[in-house]
């Protein structure tokens, strides 16, 4: 019973070891406060298919994905609230992604990816370009 135990607690963090093995990239929430009152929070949802890893955020390989992101649902509003979009990532870099609304009364929304910067550490453990 101790052993299945230990294995179990294992395992999850043997997972987390090999997501970074190799250069990976990140695409999360932008949670930051913005000026811009169209950009509202998002939730990530899944990235090809498989469910985000951590608190709104998506640990993969530098690449193509499809990554589907959930807006919160607004009083009276009934269009879909989850959208998938395409994105190309780099390696050791961080995707901070949002809502944008075409109008502040309106339902419409693109996805939008807010900002994008690089991960110190993985660009030093990696030696990949780009680290400031």
């Amino acid at each position: 019973m101790k052993r299945l135990l230990l294995v179990s607690l294992l395992a999850p963090a043997a997972a987390l070891a090999q997501l970074y093995d190799h250069p990976y990239s990140i695409i999360e929430t932008d949670a930051s406060r913005s000026a811009d009152y169209k950009l509202r929070p998002v939730t990530v949802n899944r990235v090809d298919g498989r469910n985000a890893q951590y608190d709104n955020r998506a640990i993969v390989d530098p690449g193509h994905h499809e990554v589907t992101i959930d807006l919160v649902a607004r009083q009276n509003f009934h269009l879909p609230t989850q959208v998938t979009f395409e994105l190309d990532t780099k390696p050791c870099t961080r995707y901070y992604v949002t809502a944008r609304l075409d109008t502040v009364t309106g339902q419409r929304w693109q996805p939008y990816v807010r900002a994008e910067e690089p991960i110190g550490e993985c660009h030093e453990k990696f030696r990949t370009a780009g680290a400031r």
